[in-house]
């Protein structure tokens, strides 16, 4: 079984974020597979000073999205990962100007494919691990024009990124775990390159029961080192660990099965939606 699940993500390698962050890697031939759905909705856009302004036109916006990941455990140190994501959004303008008709526009497609790999450089007192991916854009509306390539589903660019990771866990009364994420993506296409940042925590209310919480956002600069695009989205949600239960499960120690519920709100940004959502995960590691 376990040869399949490699074939699996093997291929997801070869065609053209996790359960838990955190700088923990997958012991030696274990494999480790989540299903990501988004749901999304925002009526309010951050403006280039990072007020808070209501979208023109009195326009609305959803989003609905997947991403299948997969890893493996090459070492104990060393954990290979792949994902693709799928995405469909719709906008729709509800004060326009009668006479410029209705203005409503759907898109959806294959936006990203990411494949990369983690290094554990420490396990005592905190485990740090370093982090490299690429991430390739799919082209998904290559050869489209007009509202065709809108609402746009990404930034449409490949990309590299390094990231730094370290996390610990506390085998307390009430076991908990903190992680943090800090990296640099560089992007091509002309976009300005990012900064991403991540934040976890959590602690376990039963053996069964994880309840967590997580910032993840990233700064844009432009080649001045001016910001050019920022946000934040905080979310938090239960996990219920199903297989494996305990505060072994988030250091992928063991074979696990989990069923995760989030909700998420951008609460700060610059020149991006006001963004909602609600996420659902499922993760087993074998």
């Amino acid at each position: 079984m376990k040869k399949v699940f490699l074939l699996v993500l093997l291929s997801c390698l070869v065609l053209p974020q996790l359960a838990f962050g955190g700088a923990w890697t997958l012991p030696r031939n274990d494999i480790w597979i989540e299903y990501v759905t988004k749901a999304s909705w925002a009526k309010d856009d951050f403006g280039p000073d990072k007020d808070l302004t209501r979208k023109g036109a009195d326009a609305r916006s959803w989003g609905w999205g997947m991403i299948p990941k997969a890893e493996y455990g090459i070492t104990d140190w060393f954990t290979l990962m792949g994902s693709l994501e799928y995405k469909e959004a719709k906008y729709k303008e509800y004060a326009r100007n009668p006479a410029w008709g209705p203005y409503s526009v759907k898109n959806h497609g294959v936006t990203n494919v990411d494949f990369g790999g983690k290094f554990r450089f420490l396990k005592e007192p905190v485990v740090l691990s370093g982090q490299i991916k690429a991430q390739i854009y799919t082209a998904y509306d290559k050869g489209k024009t007009g509202v065709a390539n809108q609402p746009g589903l990404s930034d449409r660019f490949d990309a590299i990124e390094f990231r730094g990771l370290i996390s610990r866990k506390w085998d307390t009364k009430i076991p908990f775990y903190l992680s943090s994420e800090l990296g640099y993506r560089f992007k091509n296409r002309g976009i300005d390159n990012d900064m991403p940042f991540f934040v976890e925590g959590g602690f376990w209310a039963f053996d069964w029961l994880l309840l967590k919480t997580e910032v993840d956002g990233f700064w844009s600069h432009d080649g001045t080192g001016n910001f050019e695009k920022e946000y934040a989205i905080w979310r938090i949600g239960p996990t219920f660990q199903l297989l494996g239960a305990g505060s072994d499960n988030v250091a992928k120690t063991e074979s696990s099965f989990d069923i995760s519920v989030q909700y998420g709100i951008t609460f700060w940004g610059r020149n991006t939606s006001a963004d909602q959502e609600v996420i659902l995960k499922v993760a087993a590691q074998y």
